[in-house]
């Protein structure tokens, strides 16, 4: 797996308040099942190997000099999570850089008693926890179904949330619309390249599909299949015969376990390249619309976007994958206090492949809730109304 799947990016003093955040958080990665070398920590001096393609957080450890960068300014320009911390909220201005001020601040006690809450916001940034982690598996029954069983268990014990083909939708339900949904809301779909899968549902229109949604598609291809220009948005990953147990990888054969740990940990490296991808497409894409027009977004810990207008403020909700209300309110629970009823409250999302139904759904939320649901290719559109 790549070294920097997660970038964790500290600037600031790197004093002891670093040591002890990299221990809370090797602690918790143990524990989601994550390895550590899936997280890659950056200072000030890695610019260079920064790769703006991955997801990346940041922490600003405030000290008695604060000092603005060449890195943090990148950060602030490809609008990445910065979190400031400081000793005390009376001494924000002292420790922190101006360009950070408009941000939410985070106090560390001198007793580490914070640290679990920033190993927590940095996790959330990169959608670790497990309703955060879809993934599909998409297989031919006949001769496959050992290898995807075997799939679905090692991922679900990584803290995956697994969606597996037929498994997975119930009975009378339109497979095609329901496999157009859910492919909105997962991060890597694994397809089981056998003979004969190619002629069944997936098609290089879905393919297509899945890469316009920023969602990454790893080809396992059976030994004996070949790449196809077809299926040219995928990642492809050949099988051997040497790579089962047995004599032949033919039906009902099963994968030695260091395969299996190379897919898996291929998954959670194209995992967090999806992230990246469809972390941009809303917080970037809003980010320079708003700049467009003279706006000063700040992108939150708490992973919301605050803009300050003439008379009030907005603040909005990114919401990667399907805008559903528990992952809404996460966030929201963050924005409301200390807010004005003046103020505005937006959800944005990206509804291609959403259900038809779903989409009325929001648009019926809209006159029902404090908040307004808009879909990413209407923003530009909307924020041209705020000011005028």
């Amino acid at each position: 797996m790549s070294l920097s799947s997660y970038q964790i990016i500290i600037l600031g003093v790197l004093d002891e308040r670093f040591d002890a955040l990299k221990t809370v958080l090797t602690v918790r990665s143990k524990d989601l099942g994550l390895p550590l070398s899936a997280l890659a920590f950056l200072t000030d001096s890695d610019l260079p190997i920064y790769d703006r393609n991955k997801p990346a957080v940041a922490v600003y450890f405030g000290n008695s000099k604060p000092s603005n960068s060449l890195f943090l300014d990148k950060l602030l320009t490809d609008s990445i999570v910065v979190i400031p911390v400081v000793s005390s909220k009376a001494v924000v201005l002292k420790e922190i850089p101006s360009v950070l001020t408009h941000i939410n601040v985070m106090e560390l006690q001198q007793d580490g008693s914070s640290l679990p809450r920033l190993a927590s916001l940095i996790f959330e940034v990169f959608r670790l926890l497990r309703k955060e982690r879809g993934i599909f598996i998409s297989y031919r029954r006949k001769g496959s179904q050992p290898l995807a069983n075997l799939l679905y268990e090692e991922l679900d014990k990584r803290g995956f949330d697994v969606f597996i083909d037929i498994r997975s939708v119930p009975p009378a339900v339109d497979f095609q619309e329901e496999l157009w949904h859910r492919m909105s809301d997962v991060d890597v779909i694994v397809l089981i390249d056998t003979p004969g899968f190619r002629e069944g549902r997936w098609t290089k229109a879905e393919l297509a599909q899945a890469n316009s949604l920023g969602i990454q598609t790893l080809h396992l291809l059976w030994p004996g299949q070949e790449e196809d220009s077809a299926f040219a948005f995928s990642r492809f990953m050949k099988l051997r015969a040497a790579d089962f147990n047995g004599p032949s990888a033919g039906r009902g054969a099963s994968i030695k376990d260091s395969v299996l740990k190379a897919i898996c940990d291929r998954v959670e490296e194209l995992r967090a390249q999806a992230i990246a991808l469809r972390y941009a497409h809303l917080v970037d894409n809003f980010c320079d619309a708003a700049r467009d027009i003279c706006l000063n977004p700040a992108v939150q810990p708490e992973r919301w976007i605050s803009v300050d207008l003439p008379n009030n403020a907005l603040a909005v909700v990114p919401a990667v994958g399907l805008p559903t209300s528990d992952r809404i309110n996460v966030i929201f629970d963050s924005i409301v206090s200390g807010r004005k009823s003046s103020d505005q409250i937006w959800v944005i999302y990206d509804s291609r492949g959403l259900h038809p139904r779903w989409i009325k759904h929001l648009r019926w939320l809209d006159s029902h809730l404090p908040i307004r649901n808009i879909c990413m290719s209407e923003v530009p559109a909307a924020l041209q109304e705020l000011t005028k």
